[in-house]
């Protein structure tokens, strides 16, 4: 029963490979990243009158031939909308574009938005299109604040709300640390687009204090990875890893699983998700994940939200949902704070503000190369639950500017 299930979820994740998913954090220094930011965008922003509604549009995959994606996509907007009603001292004219998930999609919503008098763009999901979107926006100097994770879209102009590879990994390093690990291995899919993510890990581990002691690529199926359990769990342990960064949230359980077999014991390595394991009661339970790590934002303050949402809407929220409440909540804030302290609302300066912004997924910030930081909690997996044993930072002070 469990290979069939395996085997489904394989397929499912490899039509989905592009979502943005809520799994890994911005870097604590910007310039941590691997990824080169993009030049020409938007600097002092455009011209705006903060005294009357301020048109805000939010690209989100409605249209999608994916029902999952159609999903989503209604229930990012649901939460903008929500947002757009609990922001104070701003008014905010939020106009909604659908992006279909695609990059066509997003170069044509972002073309109409800005022909219909947007002042920042809010979405889209997907890196591709972010992608469509970009050039236009740029062109433009109209500001987006993305869902996506991919460092790969980031760039001046351009900032992910999306919780990116390489502070996820930051945080579970300076844990690990803590605990006095110090040599990590790295397991990825492979392909170009996990290399991007290996490379921030390592970046993370480097900047963090611990050593790479070994980075191994395996393929994207149960077959794969049963095959090369063995070389990887051998691999690691004469590279003396102490700790195994797990950086694909579907596969994890199954690598784990291979490692334990082939002799990499838990009193020698401890297993590190770079991704959430919240929401999956199967990887959850896995034995040989028992004892294992992951960050995460902090499940209280996501509760708190989707209670919110379901008040509102009657039903419980896409876990991605929270982004698109905490881009236009960070957008209610900068007019707000605009309104008081003149300026336009979306120059550089303010979108990057070293304090940040209070969402309902956490404290989260900007870096000027379009990189974003949000602060993670990290969850043990004990008994086949998700225990936080290390609470998110509720801001940036003691971390530094």
């Amino acid at each position: 029963m469990r290979a069939v299930k395996l085997s489904t979820r394989f397929s499912m994740v490899r039509a989905l490979r592009g979502l943005a998913a809520v799994a890994a954090l911005a870097l604590a220094s910007a310039c941590a990243d691997l990824s080169l930011p993009k030049p020409g965008g938007a600097s002092d922003g455009v011209a705006v009158d903060v005294n009357q509604p301020v048109r805000v549009a939010l690209l989100a995959p409605t249209g999608s031939p994916d029902p999952n994606l159609q999903r989503i996509g209604r229930d990012l907007v649901n939460a903008g909308r929500l947002a757009a009603q609990d922001v104070r001292n701003a008014q905010i004219d939020l106009q909604v574009y659908d992006d279909r998930g695609s990059f066509e999609g997003g170069q044509a919503a972002v073309q109409q938005a800005l022909a219909e008098g947007a002042k920042i763009i809010v979405g889209p999901l997907l890196s591709t299109a972010t992608a469509g979107a970009e050039p236009a926006a740029r062109a433009a100097k109209v500001n987006i604040l993305s869902f996506s994770n991919n460092p790969s879209v980031a760039g001046p102009g351009t900032y992910l709300l999306g919780v990116t590879p390489g502070a996820a990994a930051s945080t579970l390093v300076s844990y690990g640390r803590s605990r006095g690990l110090s040599n990590y291995g790295v397991l990825y899919v492979q392909g170009e687009a996990a290399e991007v993510i290996r490379d921030s890990v390592v970046a993370s581990v480097n900047q963090g204090g611990g050593r790479v002691v070994s980075t191994q690529a395996y393929p994207f199926s149960q077959q794969g990875v049963t095959d090369a359990a063995a070389i990887m769990a051998a691999t690691l342990a004469n590279a003396g890893a102490n700790a195994v960064i797990l950086t694909d949230r579907s596969t994890a359980g199954l690598v784990a699983d291979g490692l334990r077999a082939n002799g990499l014991g838990s009193a020698q390595a401890l297993m590190i998700g770079l991704q959430p394991w919240g929401q999956d009661a199967d990887t959850l339970n896995r034995s040989s994940l028992q004892g294992a790590v992951y960050a995460a934002p902090d499940p209280g303050l996501l509760a708190a939200f989707q209670g919110r949402y379901m008040t509102a809407y009657g039903e419980r929220p896409d876990e991605l949902a929270v982004l698109a409440y905490d881009g236009v909540g960070a957008v209610g804030a900068m007019i707000a704070e605009a309104r008081s302290k003149g300026g336009s609302p979306f120059s550089t300066q303010r979108i990057t503000q070293p304090q940040g912004f209070a969402g309902a997924n956490g404290a989260f910030r900007f870096f000027a190369n379009g990189l974003s930081q949000r602060n993670l909690a990290v969850i043990e997996v004990q008994n086949g639950s998700a225990v936080v044993i290390a609470r998110a930072p509720r801001g940036f002070e003691q971390l530094g500017n």
